[in-house]
C-alpha cells in the first residue's frame, strides 16, 4: 500500500473510530446524565471526527506534492507552501470558509472539539418534559447556541457530512494529483 493510501485509510479511520464512540453513546442506558462515560465518548466522538480533517490534511500534503514532514502539516504551512509555488487547494479553501462559518456544522464540531480538549466540558442542554423530554443539546462554546436537535442524531450527521466531504474533497484532490502526475495516474494512485 503507498503513501497515499495509507493517508486515506488514515482519514477514514478516524471517521470510524467517531462511529464507534457514537455507538457506545447509542446503547448506553443513562443518556442525560452527564456521567463521565457518556462525557468521555462525547469528548472523544470529537476528537476523532475533526481529527478525520486534520488527518485530510496529510492527503492534501501528497496530493498536492508540499513534501512537508507530518508533524508540520497544518492549514497554514499548506496554503504557505502553495503560495511560494504559485499554487491553492480548492479543497483547503473549502474546508476551512466551512470551519470558519459560524453555525455551520463543522464550525461548532471544531469549537466543541477545542473547549473540551483545552478548556472545560461541552456546554449542555438537557430537556425534562415537553416535545424534546430526554433530549441533550450541545451549546457551542463560543456563541452560546445550542444546537438544533439531540446530540445522538446530530453526531450521526456530522459523521455523514464528514464522510461526504472528504470522499468529494478527494476526488477533486486526486484529479489534481493525477493530472499534475501521468506516471502515478497510469499506476492506479
Amino acid at each position: 500500500m503507498g503513501e497515499i493510501e495509507n493517508a486515506q485509510d488514515r482519514s477514514n479511520a478516524k471517521i470510524r473510530y467517531a462511529r464507534l464512540h457514537l455507538e457506545e453513546l447509542r446503547v448506553y442506558p443513562i443518556k442525560g446524565s452527564g456521567d463521565d462515560f457518556e462525557r468521555s465518548h462525547q469528548e472523544s466522538f470529537l476528537y476523532h471526527l475533526f481529527g478525520a480533517r486534520d488527518s485530510f490534511l496529510q492527503e492534501l500534503n501528497l496530493y498536492y506534492r508540499c513534501g512537508l514532514p507530518p508533524d508540520k502539516v497544518r492549514v497554514d504551512s499548506i496554503r504557505r507552501n502553495l503560495n511560494k509555488r504559485g499554487l491553492s487547494s480548492l479543497e483547503l479553501n473549502e474546508i476551512t470558509q466551512l470551519e470558519d462559518l459560524q453555525g455551520s456544522w463543522l464550525n461548532d464540531a471544531k469549537e466543541m472539539r477545542d473547549h473540551a480538549t483545552h478548556r472545560r466540558s461541552i456546554p449542555r442542554s438537557l430537556y425534562i418534559g415537553g416535545p424534546e423530554d430526554g433530549q441533550v443539546h450541545l451549546k457551542n462554546p463560543r456563541s452560546g447556541q445550542n444546537t438544533e436537535q439531540d446530540y445522538l442524531p446530530l453526531f450521526e450527521d456530522w459523521c455523514k457530512e464528514m464522510e461526504q466531504l472528504l470522499n468529494r474533497l478527494r476526488g477533486t484532490a486526486l484529479a489534481t494529483y493525477k493530472s499534475n502526475n501521468p506516471l502515478q495516474a497510469d499506476a492506479g494512485a
